[in-house]
């Protein structure tokens, strides 16, 4: 379905899951040139680097591309709309896959209809996207795609979405016909800068509440479900002996720099996209035994079901946080997360 031009869009929070990462693309197979400079009278408004309809057509790009990929396990199918991260993950779940079939389950693929577009305004390079675009599933969650293009010979590329965040308020964003303002990482207008609201996210996926002593993030689904699944994990590992006695486990995560996205959101604050690596580590004790009863996903991959010395797993997140302008204050909040995962070693 193609958005309709209203005053003011609320990215609806549904009913659903967090987003998925994903890439992104440009409108056509040749790639977009820059809008003309105007000819009359310099206009009142600031308009959108892009039409909804050039943005339809890059985002139907992009989902063909996935699904090609997808069904070949060729990330070099991605090409030329899917670039950085997503290709990255992508490749790296393909050979997942070879070895174990079920985590065919982790490729989520955002769809080929925007439901709501949001394009920066200006002339400067490199010009921003993010659309909140349909599940290729049936029934599925929105993703929030970024999208960019370098400069004015290069196609909207992307590299990943995230799926929409369950019974979270959304912000809302500016019509398409207007356009929305870039947002710098290192913006200070906000409650924090964009590259602080990030870290801070992945310090406390990494270390918990007590890295943010004041309370300036706001709980989300994904936070709460990465937590619950360490500490069952922990509980597991111990059963039967000490605390941490068998084996410890602990998930570090990192911002890569390289990959932002951000735009201003109705109230003047910023909707932005980032992107996570992590690395779950299970370190067993000297003399301890780790051992799964069945083979699972992990332990196909890794080609045993008993460790003595540790078990590895990584992971990429692409990430959508929205942060409030300084002046009105509040909590920066996670409105979307996708999650995949893409190694697994043992000894």
């Amino acid at each position: 379905m193609t958005s309709r031009p209203l005053a003011r869009r609320s990215l609806f929070a549904g009913s659903g899951a967090l987003l998925v990462g994903g890439v992104l693309s440009a409108c056509a197979s040749e790639p977009e040139a820059p809008p003309a400079p105007p000819a009359g009278p310099e206009i009142a408004e600031p308009t959108p680097a892009q039409t909804t309809e050039q943005l339809d057509a890059v985002v139907a790009e992009i989902s063909s591309a996935v699904t090609a990929a997808d069904e070949a396990r060729d990330p070099a199918q991605l090409a030329p709309r899917v670039i950085g991260s997503a290709v990255e993950f992508r490749t790296a779940a393909y050979a997942l896959i070879a070895k174990a079939e079920e985590w065919t389950a982790q490729l989520t693929v955002p769809g080929a209809a925007l439901v709501v577009p949001m394009s920066t305004t200006g002339t400067d390079f490199p010009r921003t996207a993010i659309g909140l675009v349909e599940n290729s599933a049936a029934d599925g969650v929105p993703f929030f795609l970024a999208l960019q293009q370098a400069d004015a010979r290069s196609p909207y590329t992307t590299w990943g979405w995230a799926q929409q965040a369950v019974d979270v308020a959304m912000p809302t964003v500016a019509d398409a016909a207007v356009g929305s303002e870039a947002v710098a990482i290192d913006a200070a207008d906000l409650v924090m800068t964009p590259a602080e609201a990030l870290a801070l996210y992945a310090a406390v996926l990494t270390d918990g509440d007590a890295k943010d002593p004041e309370d300036q993030l706001a709980v989300d689904p994904f936070i709460t479900s990465r937590h619950s699944e360490i500490q069952e994990e922990r509980k597991a590992l111990n059963a039967g002996v000490e605390w941490d006695e068998g084996a410890t486990i602990r998930e570090t995560y990192a911002v890569r720099e390289d990959e932002f996205a951000g735009l201003r959101t109705d109230d003047g604050g910023a909707l932005v996209m980032g992107t996570l690596t992590s690395t779950r580590k299970v370190t067993i004790k000297d003399g301890a035994t780790m051992r799964y009863a069945e083979d699972n996903a992990y332990t196909k991959v890794v080609g045993t079901r008993e460790f003595t010395k540790e078990f590895v797993r990584t992971f990429g997140t692409h990430v959508a946080l929205y942060i409030p302008s300084a002046e009105a204050g509040g909590q920066v909040q996670s409105v979307g997360a996708t999650l995949t995962a893409l190694t697994a070693t043992g000894s």
